[in-house]
């Protein structure tokens, strides 16, 4: 039994290692996963912020184009029809230097252009700017088309030069729109490589385990032309992502664990029963046995040796046999109480039970059965000299704990009983000077059958029925029970009775 107690406990423990390293390895991998997808998500949002504040930037620029050239000061918009064509070129003057100018020709305008035609100059800066932005912005390079013109682009577009102050915000936009509040910072360096290839400090890393690829700045008046976006740990964030897979794998594990663990309680509580049975049954049969035999042994005796004739035996005989039967008769009603309490269809018969007559009534018979010295010692000072109560069940209950009592003490045994009042009960706290009970052992001696394993005990016929009769009577009359013990410094049993 025990072989297989160890087999069943091993295999188990291994099954629910295996499912812990199981859930351990597929959360391992969803999170990797998962931190990949972060990964590529703040790369793909970096690339849209670059770009986008970028676009910002080339608006910005190009509106200034626009009204610069709309500037009469500055610039003059003529247009002059091409020999032999009915297309129309259009240039751009410098007004401080003529021979400073620009000529070019648009795909869908083709019209003069009339001193005072302010819509048709604005259209034409447009999309002469368009073109700007196009050959010059978005290729990173300025052509000084005429030298005014070229001069003020190139002054533009340094002033509104790459920044990540501008950037941060765009970056900020786009990574809420992945639902990514992750905290980043910016990484400039002179020289990178935009293939994401790179070997950064280990301490960069352990602070920003994730950094995105690189982008150029086409910023050359400092050493920072190249820019990165760096975050910290994700981990709360991928963690917040599988929150629910968490929450069901600890859920899952949790489950297992608590079923585990019951069946093992529940398959030690019926292993302990089967043995606390095993041992009432050893013991009830032999004290079945005893009586059995001796009626036997007298009516044999009364039958067979002519023991009828002679009075004296015959009465000694039947009276012995009496006796037994009696005995016998008290086992069977005890163990018919225990039936009947547990199944709760015992009727209690309440009435008013004076404390001290009933409690000197039971030292009383005690007294005269010792068969050992029995020094007993009341007192109830607490003014309550009445509780309502089945006054044979109150009996009973008392009876057996003084009984127990004078039972698994030494020689002489010391009884001293106290009354207390406690939240409405009166507390009748019996104290011995017995053995003891250790710590382990009490939560169980309540228990039907149960039967504390001691040297001293085993001395003592018992059943383990006694503290289950009284622990039932006083649930029946809505009361509690208590005991309190030390090895080597006996028992103290409190039984509570509503007042």
């Amino acid at each position: 039994m025990q072989r297989h107690a160890r087999l069943l406990i091993l295999f188990c423990t291994l099954a629910i290692a295996g499912l812990l390293t199981l859930q351990f390895y597929w959360i391992k991998n969803y999170y990797a996963v998962h931190k990949a997808g972060f990964e590529k998500e703040v790369n793909l949002a970096f690339e849209d912020a670059v770009r986008k504040e970028f676009s910002l930037r080339c608006d910005t620029i190009t509106q200034l184009i626009v009204d610069k050239l709309m500037d009469t000061t500055e610039f003059e918009i003529t247009s002059e029809r091409k020999k032999d064509s009915v297309t129309y070129q259009y240039t751009v003057s410098n007004k401080h230097n003529a021979k400073d100018k620009w000529s070019f020709s648009l795909h869908g305008i083709n019209a003069p252009i009339v001193d005072n035609d302010i819509i048709l100059k604005k259209n034409i800066a447009i999309r002469f700017t368009e073109s700007l932005r196009t050959h010059d912005l978005e290729s990173h390079m300025v052509w000084y088309r005429t030298q005014n013109l070229g001069s003020f682009m190139d002054e533009k577009v340094k002033q509104y030069n790459f920044d990540t102050t501008r950037l941060r915000p765009v970056l900020t936009h786009y990574l809420l729109q992945r639902d990514i509040t992750v905290p980043f910072q910016f990484y400039l360096k002179q020289d990178d490589s935009t293939m994401n290839q790179n070997n950064f400090p280990k301490a960069l890393l352990a602070k920003f385990p994730v950094i995105t690829k690189s982008y150029p700045t086409y910023k050359l008046v400092d050493d920072s032309h190249y820019v990165r976006a760096m975050f910290v740990n994700p981990s709360a964030y991928i963690i917040g992502k599988m929150k629910f897979i968490f929450i069901s794998s600890i859920l899952l594990i949790l489950c297992v664990l608590a079923s585990m663990f019951l069946l093992f309680k529940m398959w030690f509580r019926e292993k302990r029963l089967s043995a606390i049975k095993n041992d009432f049954i050893n013991n009830i049969t032999h004290e079945f046995k005893t009586p059995i035999a001796t009626v036997s042994a007298a009516v044999e005796a009364l039958a067979d040796f002519d023991v009828l004739e002679d009075k004296e035996k015959t009465n000694r005989y039947l009276i012995h046999s009496k006796n037994e039967l009696q005995r016998l008769s008290g086992l069977v009603d005890q163990l018919l109480n225990i039936s009947i309490y547990e199944n709760s269809t015992v009727e209690l018969k309440p009435v008013q039970i004076n404390i001290e007559e009933a409690v000197q009534m039971i030292i009383q018979s005690h007294l005269v059965a010792a068969v050992k010295p029995i020094h007993f010692s009341f007192s109830n000072n607490t003014g309550v000299d009445l509780i309502k109560g089945d006054k044979v069940q109150f009996h009973h209950a008392v009876n057996n704990v003084i009984d127990n009592a004078i039972k698994y003490s030494g020689n002489p045994v010391t009884i001293t009983i106290d009354c207390i009042v406690k939240d409405n009960f009166l507390v009748l706290s019996i104290a011995d000077n017995g053995t003891g009970i250790a710590q382990k052992e009490i939560p169980f001696v309540f228990d039907k059958f149960y039967r504390v394993k001691t040297e001293h005990t085993r001395l003592v016929k018992g059943y383990g029925l006694g503290l289950n009769y009284v622990k039932s009577i006083v649930d029946l009359h809505g009361g509690w029970y208590l005991l309190k013990s030390k090895p080597g410094q006996g028992s103290v049993v409190s039984l509570a009775w509503p007042i």
